[in-house]
């Protein structure tokens, strides 16, 4: 009885290790990389997202959350709601033919990117928390003709986070430079002006 013990606490160790290395090959970074966003209450801000898969295995994003504070998806905040728009887009990454690497910008009306957050109008501050992507691990690609989840499947909700947070507040607008072509009318009409003034003085009277 003591060896059956002994025996299933060693392969729950090798299967924990297994799993550890895999999620070494899989990573996030998201738009902004320091995950910080600015907008005005009420407004709609995203994250956009790249999701690195360099294991042998195949990886599906199975949705994206916002938490403050216990991650304990659905999470919520009161600051404002999030919505997770890359979940219903099936993205796969993984070894030939999938790309080991998806990078997607946050486009609200497009719907792409990791996920977005309607700030409240009545929200003030900063609001301090974590992005958490939720992914499901295959051994052989989901696409395949051949694939059957009940067979295939390795691990169901994994998980990485990345800091991030939304602060109330207006995004600084740069003031574009004045096009050359103008600038160059501009000059051309003072120089003539002048030239036309000078020209005038010296006639007789």
């Amino acid at each position: 009885m003591k060896t059956i013990r002994i025996m299933m606490l060693a392969i729950l160790c090798a299967v924990s290790l297994a799993s550890l290395a895999r999620a070494d090959s899989i990573s996030l970074t998201l738009d902004p990389t320091n995950g910080a966003l600015t907008g005005p209450a009420g407004s709609t801000v995203g994250w956009g997202f790249t999701f690195t898969n360099q294991g042998s295995d195949f990886a599906v994003i199975s949705g994206s959350d916002f938490c403050v504070g216990v991650i304990t998806s659905p999470c919520g905040t009161s600051f404002g709601t999030y919505t997770d728009l890359a979940g219903p887009q099936f993205v796969l990454v993984g070894p030939s033919p999938e790309s080991s690497s998806v990078a997607e910008v946050f486009n609200n009306s497009l719907g792409t990117g990791l996920g977005s957050f309607l700030i409240d109008p009545a929200a003030t501050g900063t609001v301090i928390g974590q992005i958490v992507l939720f992914f499901d691990l295959y051994n052989l690609d989901p696409n395949s003709p051949g694939f059957d989840p009940l067979v295939n499947t390795i691990s169901v909700g994994n998980s990485l986070t990345a800091s991030a947070s939304v602060t109330v507040g207006t995004q600084a607008v740069s003031v574009p430079e004045p096009p050359a072509i103008e600038f160059l009318i501009c000059v051309a009409g003072v120089v003539g002006a002048a030239l036309w003034r000078r020209e005038f003085t010296r006639r007789p009277v």
